[in-house]
Formats: structure tokens, C-alpha cells, sequence
């Protein structure tokens, strides 16, 4: 409307223009949908906590988080952040995750445990697995890229695929227009840059950033071009359709994901496994790649992606298994032969753990928005991509496998908590 206020048709058309219908920023933004969602999950549980007689303490204080998840402010995006802003985000999940904690406890579920359940999860008509024990819950979506799209470290209450994909915004068009009239524009209209070169940021994605997504990339294809969404997506795995099954025993489950797709024109099956065992804080993940060319080298990828463990702070970094360094978590690295790689957010008191059982190169990069607050533009951290990648060739049946173990370490984090709040956690 700003752009319509000295038009001298604006009284007469003015009438036409609405605002959103809320329910649009389900759709526009699917990390909404997924907040929301999650939120009702919760509101499903505690009734039906109540329906069995759920009462005392830790009942009423699951409520009391519950409605603090429905704070509005994280759910949508117009003139301030919202749900481009992570710690808002964060907030929303640490409460329902607490009250998720805090359901199990008023209904006697306690001690080591896992389960899966399969329901339609995110209200899109498909079914999702939720995979939990009570250490971590995973949410999986197997129609769209057999993805995790939730990864819920209980012991903190924070979900490390709380993440936000890059896309394009209508004011993006007024960034680009105010670095190109060097300034003169962000003057006559109140456009105000927090950091320069916004411009060059601007970058969108293909897929949601969440975790296990399948690529095959351009044997040359390299950290730069994947990071800014330039590679060229050479499978049909990446948001393809997976079938799914779950196979239980009773300590451990393990959820299965296949599809027969396509890479380079050449049919090809990945079977992706996560297993989950009861009071465990790690993930196995297992793939096994079937009717590989034994003649052609292929570059395969799993991307994984970690939310809430902000960049450019000396406490929150990357390190190999002997402690070594490697940059802050906004680094982009490009590493080589390795078998681990730790993230360590010493706020959160967590340490992210990935091994892989064979050498892997390895990329590293922030996903970064460009988004409009009441405050101007600015560059908001949403994630940091790891993506171990290797070039492939099938071995004498066209097989190749690897086992990846990616471990949520809070036992900083739970040293230093109090009683009460440990509680909440358990």
C-alpha cells in the first residue's frame, strides 16, 4: 500500500486490499504447519491424559506449557519477525516439548522406553512416523523425501530441526532495488539495512531444510555451488515419495525407508534405516544403495541439518573427536577423509555427534535468510548444514553401504540443572 498512497485511484480501490487469512501461513510457511501441528499433538495427548484421569502437578503444569506453545508471535511473518526468528521458534518447542515430558510423567510413563506411532501427523493427507523413546523423539515424513523433519532432544526440550528454508519474499525486491540506488532508496522509504550486502545473500532452497535428504550432485560440484542452491539436483530422491515400515523388538524399533528412483537416468534403490533404542541418546542411521553402475562413479549426499545452535560465538563450534577446533558454527568447511565431526553449543550444553563407519568428505554451511523485522532487513541464522558425500561405485551386486551415528550429548546441560527443572526433562 505504500507504493499506492500518492496514486489517485487509491481511494477508490483501496476497499479491495485485505490483509492474510491466517491459515495461509500454514501453507506459505510449512515450518508453521509443522509448529502447529506438533502443538496439537500435544493437545491430543493432554486430553487424552485427562479422558484417563491424569491429574496433580505435573498435569497442570503440562497445560500451563501447552498454552505457552500457542504464543502466536512464532506462527506467522509480516512486519516483524515471527516465524523467521529462531529463538521464537525455540521458545514454542522447548514448551511443548516440556509439556510432552511432563504428559508422560502424570500418565506413569517413566524410565528407559521407545515406541513409533503412524498417523497423519502434519495434516497433509499422508502418514508420518513419530519414533521416541525417552531420550529422543523423530518425526518422519516418508512422502516427502522419507525426510526427519523433527529431531526433539528431550533432556533440554529443544528440537534441533526447528528450521526455516530460504525462499523469496515480496521485499526482497525492495532489497535488491535499495543496494542497486546505493542508499537513496532506504531513505525515501524508510528501508533500513542492519547489514550490507544484503543483496548477495539473498539465496533460496529447493527442499525444506530438515535431515536425511537423499542428493546426487555433479561429480564437480562443490561446497560454494551447493551452499548458494546453484548444484543441480541430479536424483529423484531429494523430495520423492518413500515406503515405509517399522519393525519393532522390545527395546529397540527401527524405522525403514525405500524408493526405487532415478539418478543421472539410472534406476536405483536407497533404503535408508533409523534405529532407536530404549534410553539411548543416538541415532543409527544405515543405508544400503542397490543396483549401483559398476562403471560410473556417482556423488552421493545426505544432508543433515541443525537448528537453534546459533553461529559467530566463541562457545558454540565445531571440533574433531580429539577436541581440535574448527571454526564457529557459521563456518563453511570442506573436509576430507574424516570419520567424525561434533558440534558443541556450550549455552545449550549440548554436543552433536556425527561417525560415519568409512572416511567421508564432509561440508559444513550456514543457512542464512534475508527477512524484514520492525527493526529493518536483516541476516537472520536459521541452520547449519553437515553433509558428509562420497563418489560411489556399486561392488560386485551393485551395492553400496554406510552406517552413520549421529549421537545428542547433554550431559553438560544436565549437570547443571536444577531438580526441579530436571524434572520436567524425564
Amino acid at each position: 500500500t505504500r507504493q499506492m498512497d500518492h496514486d489517485p485511484r487509491w481511494d477508490s480501490l483501496k476497499r479491495f486490499v485485505r490483509g492474510g487469512f491466517w491459515r495461509n501461513f500454514k501453507v506459505k510457511y510449512p515450518e508453521t504447519d509443522e509448529m502447529y501441528a506438533r502443538m496439537m499433538m500435544v493437545s491430543r495427548r493432554f486430553e487424552q491424559a485427562r479422558q484417563n484421569g491424569a491429574e496433580g502437578a505435573d498435569y497442570e503444569n503440562a497445560r500451563r506449557c501447552l498454552y505457552r506453545g500457542q504464543c502466536n508471535c512464532s506462527y506467522w511473518h509480516g512486519a516483524f519477525g515471527g516465524v523467521y526468528l529462531p529463538h521464537l521458534r525455540n521458545a514454542v518447542y522447548n514448551q511443548l516439548i516440556a509439556a510432552d515430558n511432563l504428559i508422560d510423567r502424570a500418565t506413569g510413563k517413566t524410565g528407559p522406553r521407545v515406541e513409533a506411532t503412524v498417523d497423519d501427523f502434519n495434516f497433509d493427507a499422508r502418514q508420518e512416523i513419530r519414533l521416541s523413546n525417552d531420550k529422543l523423539t523423530c518425526l518422519f515424513a516418508p512422502s516427502a523425501g522419507g525426510q526427519m523433519y523433527e529431531l526433539d532432544v528431550r533432556s533440554i526440550c529443544h528440537n534441533l530441526l526447528a528450521t526455516l528454508a530460504r525462499r523469496p519474499e515480496s521485499y526482497h525486491r525492495l532489497v535488491r532495488g535499495g543496494a542497486e540506488a546505493g542508499g537513496i532508496a532506504s531513505i525515501q522509504q524508510e528501508i533500513i539495512f542492519k547489514q550490507q550486502g544484503l543483496e548477495e545473500r539473498l539465496h533460496y532452497d529447493a527442499h525444506p531444510r530438515k535431515s536425511l535428504i537423499d542428493h546426487f550432485y555433479d561429480n564437480e560440484a562443490t561446497l560454494e555451488s551447493v551452499q548458494s542452491g546453484e548444484a543441480v539436483e541430479r536424483g529423484d530422491f531429494a523430495t520423492g515419495v518413500y515406503e515405509s515400515r517399522v519393525r519393532r523388538s522390545p527395546d529397540r524399533i527401527q524405522v525403514q525407508l525405500s524408493r526405487e528412483g532415478n539418478a543421472w537416468g539410472l534406476p536405483i534403490r536407497i533404503t535408508k534405516a533409523v534405529t532407536s533404542q530404549a534410553g539411548s541418546n543416538t541415532l543409527e542411521i544405515a543405508y544400503l544403495l542397490e543396483d549401483l553402475p559398476k562403471d560410473q562413479v556417482l556423488h552421493f549426499g545426505v544432508e543433515l541439518n541443525f537448528a537453534g545452535l546459533p553461529s559467530g560465538a566463541e562457545d558454540r563450534f565445531f571440533h574433531r573427536a580429539r577436541g581440535e577446533r574448527l571454526g564457529h558454527l557459521g563456518t563453511a568447511l570442506d573436509l576430507h577423509e574424516i570419520e567424525s565431526l561434533g558440534m558443541v553449543d556450550q549455552w545449550l550444553g549440548i554436543d552433536v555427534r556425527l561417525r560415519v563407519n568409512r572416511p567421508t568428505s564432509l561440508w559444513t554451511f550456514p543457512i542464512e535468510t534475508v527477512s524484514q523485522s520492525e527493526g529493518g532487513y536483516e541476516l537472520v541464522h536459521q541452520s547449519v548444514v553437515m553433509m558428509p558425500h562420497w563418489w560411489i561405485r556399486g561392488d560386485e551386486t551393485g551395492r553400496w553401504s554406510v552406517t552413520m551415528m549421529l549421537e545428542m550429548d547433554t550431559s553438560q546441560a544436565e549437570s547443571r540443572m536444577k531438580p526441579a527443572a530436571a524434572a520436567v526433562t524425564v
